[in-house]
């Protein structure tokens, strides 16, 4: 079952792919955005990532974390990921998809099919200018779609966004209210 705002978030333990322990419920003081992408190498994801970069420092006065989870690897994500974006945030490596169904975040393919618009390609376009080439090493469910919650400070969800496609992200805008 999707979860929703007001919704408790489900506590998780994890580790980040620098080795560092991450416990939800153990965040004080600031509030988190949850976000869930497909893997290292997806040139969409990659723009995301660069979206969120260019809007850090808005993030961080409002007291907003990142914590972003990917279907790839460690080395991967230190490569293509945490390498290429060169900032400050959590990235943690879930190819047992433990966090992907603990957030109930599915896969589909007819929501990766839905990703084919003018919207999606001009995205493609736009990611291959800033150098995240199209296709690139499938690491995870090809057809995974993305989510984000922001979660506040008290550990409650205040935004749960399901993706309908691969692009379909909270705005940053939103986030920032």
């Amino acid at each position: 079952m999707k979860l929703t705002k007001g919704q408790k978030a489900p506590n998780f333990k994890a580790t980040d792919i620098w080795g560092n322990k991450i416990e939800l419920s153990k965040i004080d003081n600031q509030k988190t955005l949850l976000t869930f992408f497909r893997y290292a190498e997806c040139a969409l994801c990659n723009l995301r990532v660069s979206e969120i970069k260019i809007r850090k420092d808005e993030l961080a006065q409002k007291n907003i974390q990142l914590i972003a989870v990917f279907e790839s690897p460690v080395d991967s994500l230190i490569k293509n990921v945490a390498n290429v974006h060169q900032f400050d945030f959590m990235i943690i490596a879930d190819q047992e998809r433990r966090l992907y169904n603990l957030y109930n975040v599915s896969p589909s393919w007819f929501k990766l099919i839905q990703t084919m618009s003018l919207k999606g390609i001009s995205s493609v376009i736009k990611a291959s200018k800033l150098g995240f080439r199209p296709g690139g090493k499938i690491e995870g469910k090809m057809h995974q779609i993305p989510a984000d919650f922001l979660i506040d400070k008290n550990g409650f969800i205040e935004i749960a966004h399901y993706g309908n496609n691969v692009i379909d992200h909270i705005a940053l805008s939103e986030v920032l209210k």
